[in-house]
């Protein structure tokens, strides 16, 4: 009989130990999209709205309207900014900086990415059927070889947030494809107002990275990606880097282009 018990108690603590594994794993990962205060990274964006964000790779994190100018000096460079006031709507998801300290230049850590001599280029390929379809290429312009990762390669498409008004931006525009990579391209399917909006990117089978590659001194990487959206004003540009708390990151140039309602993409000059 004792016997007995003392096998029943280790499977019971077997089982216990099992379970708490797996509320532990549960609850880092309902935890490993949370936006609270704390140090923010990324590359400083005012779009064509004028609306302020920080682009970290894949990643966005809005600056709100009434504190966006102090960041104004800083537009295009990879800054660091410790946030004292943080919204965000939904976990997963991006969020909304309402008030910050600017603490200087993002840390070159290369935890999660080395950036040396890369290059971030986008270029419009619409073609005469309109498609909303560009080239982006990560270029090494240094002189040493560096290891780039597909899915720290983030496109971004903005848009007038009166027609997706899901995110927690504050300003006249908002992201509509944000949070997917080259390796898990990112889509959004819902209904406002009685209406469907969907809108997603593909990424074109023959010239899609692996996940992971080298650029020598020189060499570029180039693929192509199409975008499928509603009518309306958009601008697109891409991200490479870790993520929003981490580090130094890229950004591309940023092309402004509308979609008319006959589903033809116009580049705008």
């Amino acid at each position: 009989m004792s016997r007995f018990r003392s096998r029943k108690f280790v499977i019971q603590a077997l089982c216990a130990y099992a379970l708490a594994m797996l509320v532990g794993e549960f609850v880092l990962s309902a935890h490993a999209g949370l936006r609270g205060i704390g140090k923010y990274c990324g590359v400083v964006i005012f779009d064509r709205w004028d609306t302020c964000f920080l682009l970290s790779g894949p990643y966005i994190t809005y600056i709100s309207e009434d504190v966006k100018d102090e960041l104004r000096p800083y537009a295009g460079k990879a800054m660091q900014v410790d946030a004292t006031d943080v919204f965000q709507a939904m976990n997963p998801g991006d969020a909304l900086i309402r008030k910050y300290k600017i603490v200087g230049p993002a840390p070159d850590t290369r935890e999660f990415a080395t950036l040396d001599g890369l290059e971030l280029i986008a270029e419009s390929k619409f073609g005469s059927g309109g498609s909303a379809t560009f080239l982006i290429e990560i270029r090494n312009s240094g002189y040493s070889p560096v290891e780039v990762d597909s899915s720290g390669i983030g496109p971004t498409l903005m848009g007038v947030r009166s027609e997706f008004p899901f995110e927690p931006s504050d300003g006249r525009s908002t992201a509509v494809i944000t949070r997917g990579d080259l390796t898990h391209p990112s889509s959004v399917a819902r209904t406002i107002d009685g209406k469907e909006i969907f809108a997603a990117y593909t990424v074109d089978p023959q010239s899609c990275p692996p996940e992971v590659f080298t650029l020598e001194p020189g060499q570029s990487m180039r693929t192509r990606i199409t975008f499928t959206a509603p009518p309306g004003q958009y601008q697109f540009l891409f991200g490479y880097g870790g993520g929003v708390h981490a580090e130094k990151s890229l950004a591309s140039n940023a092309i402004s282009f509308d979609i008319s309602n006959g589903g033809i993409a116009v580049v705008l000059k």
